[in-house]
Parts: C-alpha cells; sequence; structure tokens
C-alpha cells in the first residue's frame, strides 16, 4: 500500500463513531451483526434484553439479515406498523435498526407482538418511515458512495403491490366524472416543479422534484396526522391529474385515475402508505403524459379546440351505444365537417377512433378485474360478446381470452 492510501485510510471513520453521531440525531435501537448472524461483540451488551426480539427470535434475526444482505439497504415491512431497517455495511458487518413504531400502537398489541416473537416488555421507537429511510440512506451512501433518491426508495420499500393492484382495479370500475377543488399548502415552487415535470412528461425532473427540499414543508390539514397525510395525498392527486389534463390527456380518463388513487387514500392506515399513493399518481401521470407526447408528437399541437371536445365527448360515453349525430348535436357542429376534421386530425374516422378507446378500456377491465368477456362487452356496449372479441381481435390482432391470459403484469397505462 503506498503512502497516499495510508493516509487515506487514515481518516475513514469507524462505524461506532458515525452511529454514534446518528443516534444523537435519532435516537432508535441499531444492532450490528456479523456474517455468522451473530452480534458483533462491540456492539452487544451481552444482557439478555428480554424486549430485543433479535435476541428472543433467532430465525427473525436470520430471515431479517437474509432480507437485508440481498437487497443491501431496505425497510422490511411485512409486520406494519413495526418495521425494520437495514444496510449491509461490508461483507463482515450487517447493520439493522429497530424495532420502529410508525403508527400508534396500545398496550395489547404490543404484548401480541413480542409473544410472537418470544420477547416481553416491548415498548418500539416511534419514529416517521421517512426519518428512518433518511438514516438508512446516509448509511447506506456513506459506505457505498451510491445515492437514491428518497421517494424511489420509500415507494419501493413501502408501496405494496396490492395497492397498486386495488388502484388499478378501481380504474376499471370508474367512469364517472369527479371533480375535486381544495387549497394546497404546498410552497409554490415544489408544486410548479411537478406540475411542469409531469406536463411535459419528465420522469427524472419529476424525481428531483419530489426529493426536493420543498417537500418536507408541508401544510397540517387536520388535527389527526392520518386524516392529514390522507388530505395531503388526495391535493397532490389533484395536482398530477389535473396536470396531466392540461398536458392535452382526456378529462375523463384522468378523472378515473384521480377517482381510482384517492379512494385508495382513503383506505390507508399509515401516513407513509398515503404519501407513496400521492408519489405513485405522479409518476403514472407523468408516465401517461410521456407516451401521449411521443405518440402524438407529430399533430399533439394542431388539435382544434372542436375536436378536443370530441374526444372528450367520447370518454364521457364510452361506455354507451355511440352516436355520431348525437355528438355533433351537442357540439353544435355538423356531421360532415366533424367527420373531415377529425380524420384529418386524429388520422382516423370518428368511428375507428371510439372501437379504439372501447378497446383499451377492454384491455383495462381484462387485466384488472375478474369480470367475464360478457360482462366487459356489456359495459362498453357491444352488441355482443362476439361482437367485442371481433373489434378486439381487428385492434390488437390477439382475442381477449388470449389478452387476458398473457397481458404483462406491470402494463399499467392504457
Amino acid at each position: 500500500m503506498d503512502a497516499e492510501s495510508n493516509h487515506k485510510v487514515a481518516y475513514i471513520l469507524p462505524l461506532s463513531y458515525g452511529l454514534a453521531l446518528l443516534k444523537q440525531l435519532l435516537p432508535v435501537p441499531t444492532h450490528i451483526f456479523k456474517k455468522d448472524n451473530h452480534y458483533f461483540e462491540k456492539f452487544d451488551s451481552e444482557e439478555q434484553d428480554d424486549w430485543n426480539v433479535l435476541k428472543t427470535d433467532y430465525a427473525f434475526r436470520c430471515e431479517l439479515l437474509e432480507t437485508i444482505r440481498k437487497r443491501k439497504v431496505c425497510i422490511i415491512s411485512n409486520e406494519k406498523p413495526i418495521l425494520y431497517g437495514g444496510v449491509e455495511c461490508n461483507e463482515e458487518l450487517t447493520l439493522i435498526i429497530g424495532p420502529i413504531n410508525i403508527a400508534d400502537i396500545d398496550v395489547t398489541y404490543c404484548k401480541l407482538y413480542a409473544l410472537k416473537h418470544n420477547a416481553t416488555n416491548l415498548v418500539p421507537f416511534g419514529c416517521k418511515v421517512q426519518k428512518l429511510a433518511s438514516m438508512l440512506l446516509l448509511i447506506y451512501s456513506t459506505i457505498t458512495g451510491k445515492h437514491l433518491y428518497l421517494t424511489d426508495f420509500l415507494k419501493e420499500n413501502m408501496l405494496d403491490i396490492d395497492i397498486i393492484e386495488n388502484t388499478n382495479r378501481r380504474i376499471a370500475s370508474i367512469f364517472s366524472e369527479y371533480s375535486l377543488e381544495m387549497k394546497t399548502h404546498n410552497p409554490s415552487m415544489f408544486e410548479e416543479s411537478i406540475k411542469n415535470s409531469i406536463k411535459s412528461g419528465d420522469l427524472e425532473g419529476l424525481k428531483k422534484a419530489l426529493n426536493s427540499i420543498y417537500a418536507n414543508m408541508r401544510g397540517t390539514l387536520s388535527h389527526n396526522s392520518l386524516r392529514s397525510a390522507k388530505n395531503l395525498a388526495i391535493v397532490d392527486i389533484t395536482i398530477a391529474t389535473r396536470a396531466a389534463i392540461d398536458a392535452g390527456l382526456p378529462v375523463e380518463e384522468l378523472y378515473t385515475v384521480s377517482d381510482a388513487f384517492i379512494m385508495e387514500v382513503e383506505d390507508c392506515r399509515y401516513e407513509s402508505d398515503a404519501l407513496a399513493l400521492s408519489h405513485a399518481c405522479a409518476l403514472r401521470c407523468t408516465q401517461m403524459v410521456n407516451k401521449f407526447l411521443h405518440d402524438e408528437s407529430s399533430d399533439k399541437h394542431n388539435i382544434s379546440l372542436i375536436v378536443n371536445r370530441a374526444c372528450q365527448y367520447i370518454e364521457h360515453h364510452i361506455n354507451e351505444k355511440f352516436n355520431t349525430e348525437q355528438m355533433c348535436e351537442r357540439l353544435k357542429v355538423s356531421s360532415s365537417y366533424l367527420s373531415k376534421l377529425f380524420k384529418n386530425e386524429k388520422k382516423m374516422s370518428i368511428g375507428a377512433y371510439v372501437r379504439r378507446r372501447k378497446i383499451d378500456f377492454a384491455k383495462l377491465l381484462l387485466r384488472t378485474t375478474d369480470k367475464s368477456i360478457a360482462e366487459i362487452s356489456i359495459i362498453l356496449a357491444f352488441n355482443s360478446q362476439s361482437h367485442l372479441g371481433k373489434v378486439f381481435l381487428e385492434e390488437t390482432g390477439t382475442t381477449p381470452s388470449k389478452y387476458r391470459n398473457n397481458v404483462a403484469t406491470h402494463d399499467l397505462i392504457l
């Protein structure tokens, strides 16, 4: 080792020093384990610690360590509202922080949780999940030199796949118009940066906006912390979906997305889930705008007001038998003029556009619900199940049943 390397090594701070400083900021319970899953002696008091489930339940300890070593840095939330965080420090040592409590729990719950892990006198340390995540990422980045976005980390660790699946099911079941007006307490710069990122379909810009210093400067919309988190999430969802509408996406489609996410927020039991859902909605809206801008890049600026209104009318009446004359009467324009203008701007006839949008919604229902093909044909006002099958095959090249069996679970956007 050369002199320069010796000089660098001399200034590497020991793990014990870094943890001691961090615990002054957030006095959470920390545990350091060796690769054989036993405590690193320097961090072990050698007392029984009957509250410490990592001592009373060795199998549970091994399970947590296996997960952390596999993922390098993570929050383990299988037993919410009690969490554990972990960082693989190096090949020899692994850090576990916890148990952490992210919600108000009573004495009975603590006793039952302790009993499950052969412990007693358990009183989990109360802490917001954002603080736990920040501590983990600070340690991880110091050790590895890698930087992770806080919002990405929280989404990956806290947003259960069941929540996303439930949101998609609700999107599929909602076709009614809904408008929500609420005033946000966000700093205007924070809100504007999110809206601008969504309207331009800028995914990287959205991540930076959600991770800005303004993200923590939120108002309080209720004396109850969970209710306040839900209200703030609803505000954020409304802002995100309206930004997507401003970018030119169909109003009804975005109202549906808004409804679904808001309804999922209302079902949340923890503040972290509400926050994660609001971020997921912003991401979804940005992805939709990005797709729209790429798909429509050749003519999106040339869509006239009357054609845009026609598209909105179609979205609003997607589950009805479509009547062009009735639409033209409502829009106060002649059928021949609108048909010519629509084909010139959208590069397809009104009828073809209606069929495509109906099939888009059919695909969504096939992906996210267990409704039969016959039921879907009724919902979308096809003449029969066979009529739906025929149009579906023409539009997609496959049948509804094959699509349902083969569709990728990550296909989240219409």
